[in-house]
């Protein structure tokens, strides 16, 4: 696929030498609008977009003038206007039209900045805040940008996505004010990964806002439940204003949680087992101590336990035992302590009730919702959790190409993840059986796949090679009996992962 972002870097270099800095529109040699602080407050920052490369026309006949109004009604205090010609369809024409009627919101000027004297047209046009996308300039040109922006009194908001774009980002930091935005979307392949900003929200300084993907309530309250303090809404409420409200709602009434906090370690193992060119290795099914002390010296980054009908259930009392046993043994084990999961299927039963008391005293890390009714359920585990919330993530079960629609509609509504396994009637998981290999393609095509059904000793280099997983959940493969693993297994399966 070709870098996209290069060809747009490449053609607004090529307009900029032929049209000059305002791109051959009028700008006022003067502003005329007061200043407006960027983001003085958590909150969100709804975007102003006729079109896009990847999602094609969104709204290409929409009046800025309005829209904005829109968005200001909606409750937004920040609005950010696409300027870029050739492959977003804006204009410093909609960005003038803006400024001239709106005086009480604050205007970012969203586009390819590459040059300094783009920052002195920016501030005639009357733009608070100017976007700096880190990976498309040098450092020294980001810093001399950066400078410029806060000369003026804008705020210059840096994007980031790549671990080398945050020595970008400190170097600009150290010379004054900015904030840092991550984009959920690769501008190079216009991919989306929520779990992007996941990973790099505690690497980042001050104020920081994340970018890009969220189209639901649900994606809203989960940008902020990883501590940002902006987030940027673009297709979603360009092409559907109506909506705006809800989206900022949404955001607004979230906060920093356990939830977040979840995502963000899982993002970091993610990131540290991607760097070793293994998958995160998760062993389900754990009834004793000594079993699950097994599977953590092993290398096992999660251990489950089953509070539901099962021949592996558990109870409140073992998993405790476990836990204190697991930090006890800390030192002997190969990485991070294991985190703890708690696999749930019928959020009002007694055992489930007990797996949410773990988690809210610091037992159990998260929840696996292993149910059919995510839509009643989910928001019952979140009131679970209170005040503090409850990390948890979604499994679906997938027996035909039907069942793939369940996986989109999770991610949309702000999972960033969903672990997929057999289906099975009648039975919930820890089956032994595989899931299709054309439905385990087309999962993977989603990005980010966790993978579950069957998976053993036996088979886990070929799912390896054939679909390099992120997470595999591995249960009765493991087992000499139901609920008791056997060390030769698990050492076998380990060293087929290591291999």
């Amino acid at each position: 696929m070709p870098d996209i972002l290069e060809q747009i870097v490449s053609a607004r270099r090529a307009d900029y030498r032929q049209k000059g800095a305002t791109f051959g529109v009028a700008v006022p040699d003067h502003r005329k609008r007061p200043l407006v602080p960027f983001l003085r407050e958590p909150g969100t920052i709804l975007e102003i977009k006729r079109a896009s490369p990847s999602r094609g026309d969104i709204a290409p006949d929409l009046d800025p003038v309005t829209l904005a109004g829109h968005y200001r009604e909606a409750g937004t205090k920040n609005i950010s206007i696409l300027t870029e010609e050739r492959f977003f369809k804006g204009s410093l024409n909609d960005f003038l039209a803006v400024s001239d009627r709106i005086y009480d919101v604050a205007l970012l000027r969203k586009d390819f900045i590459l040059y300094e004297d783009e920052i002195d047209v920016s501030w005639r046009a009357g733009a608070d805040a100017v976007l700096l996308i880190a990976r498309i300039l040098e450092t020294e040109t980001l810093l001399r940008l950066a400078q410029r922006c806060r000369s003026f009194s804008m705020t210059p908001l840096i994007e980031v996505r790549e671990s080398a774009d945050l020595d970008k980002l400190s170097a600009a930091a150290a010379g004054g004010p900015v904030i840092a935005g991550v984009n959920s979307r690769d501008l190079a392949t216009f991919q989306i990964d929520p779990l992007v900003p996941a990973i790099m929200r505690r690497k980042l300084p001050g104020t920081s806002v994340f970018e890009s993907g969220a189209t639901t309530p649900g994606a809203c309250q989960f940008a902020r439940r990883l501590g940002f303090e902006g987030l940027l809404i673009g297709e979603a409420a360009a092409r559907s204003p109506e909506n705006a409200g809800r989206l900022v709602s949404a955001f607004s009434s979230a906060r920093p949680d356990w939830a977040g906090q979840f995502w963000r370690e899982m993002g970091q193992r993610l990131q540290a087992a991607r760097e070793k060119g293994r998958p995160l290795v998760k062993v389900c099914g754990l009834t004793n101590t000594d079993d699950a002390l097994l599977a953590a010296k092993n290398g096992a980054d999660l251990l489950g336990f089953i509070f539901a009908e099962s021949p592996r259930k558990t109870d409140g009392a073992t998993v405790r035992a476990i836990g204190a046993k697991i930090s006890a043994e800390g030192y002997s084990l190969p990485g991070k302590l294991p985190l703890l999961v708690g696999v749930v299927t019928e959020t009002e039963s007694a055992a489930a009730r007990e797996a949410f008391a773990l988690v809210c005293e610091g037992v159990l890390d998260a929840i696996q919702y292993h149910g059919e009714n995510p839509g009643r359920d989910l928001p019952r585990i979140d009131r679970a959790g209170g005040d503090y919330g409850i990390g948890k993530y979604s499994v679906v079960r997938l027996g035909s190409e039907a069942d793939l629609s369940r996986i989109d509609t999770l991610l949309e509504n702000g999972e960033p993840r969903v672990l997929v396994d057999a289906r099975v009637e009648g039975i919930a998981g820890g089956t032994g059986k595989t899931i299709p290999r054309n439905l385990v393609r087309k999962v993977r095509d989603h990005g980010g796949l966790w993978l579950a059904g069957g998976i053993g000793p036996a088979n886990i280099r070929r799912y390896l090679e054939e679909f390099s997983p992120e997470l595999v959940d591995v249960s009765s493969s493991l087992e000499s009996a139901p609920g008791k693993k056997d060390r030769t297994l698990i050492a076998s399966f380990f060293r087929e992962i290591a291999s």
